[in-house]
């Protein structure tokens, strides 16, 4: 009888620290990240479309430049472009 009340004590005694840990980390999920460690991406609004510039991406924000650049969408500047 004795043997089995250690057992079953040392098994409670390995699951407590589970308990608090899984607590802590449910609660610093939840949590907002402060406002400072949010990269503000919204002050770039269109990006270079010319394929001659070297600061062409294929790339901008999830959209395909070339594809851009066809459709002539509003995010395509070639003003911003920089030629060498």
């Amino acid at each position: 009888m004795k043997i089995k009340e250690i057992v079953n004590m040392k098994k409670l005694l390995l699951l407590i620290p589970f308990a608090f840990v899984s607590c802590e980390k449910e609660l610093f999920i939840e949590e907002e990240l402060p406002s400072r460690l949010k990269p503000d991406v919204s002050i770039i609004e269109q990006t270079c479309c010319d394929w001659d510039a070297v600061n062409f991406q294929f790339e901008f924000q999830g959209h395909n430049v070339n594809q851009l650049h066809f459709t002539n969408s509003p995010l395509c500047n070639n003003e911003l472009c920089i030629y060498l």
